[in-house]
């Protein structure tokens, strides 16, 4: 009668994707296929989520975000995720999102 992910908070099935897919997923479509307001939820719920699967004995790997221009990596920092919104290496806007 009622499809169980219909009752499914948005967390809950933010870790049902990040346990189901075998290939990595980047931050911006995550965003659109669970329909995320900002960012700053999304990142808000990643880092919870982490904390849970470590419970569980899991671990979410994070490639972080780089340049599409000059290949500049960005540092992570292990409890803070931040999207940068330009290189500061060469300036340019073209960023490889978060990816996990």
């Amino acid at each position: 009668m009622y499809d169980s992910n219909t009752w499914q908070t948005r967390r809950q099935k933010l870790m049902k994707i990040l346990k189901e897919y075998s290939f990595s997923i980047d931050l911006r479509s995550v965003m659109r296929e669970l329909e995320y307001p900002s960012k700053k939820f999304l990142i808000n719920d990643i880092i919870s989520i982490t904390k849970t699967l470590k419970n569980e004995g899991l671990q979410l790997t994070i490639s972080p975000p780089s340049c599409k221009a000059c290949g500049y990596v960005f540092h992570l920092k292990k409890t803070l995720l931040k999207i940068p919104s330009k290189c500061p290496k060469c300036l340019v806007l073209l960023l490889k999102f978060i990816s996990f």
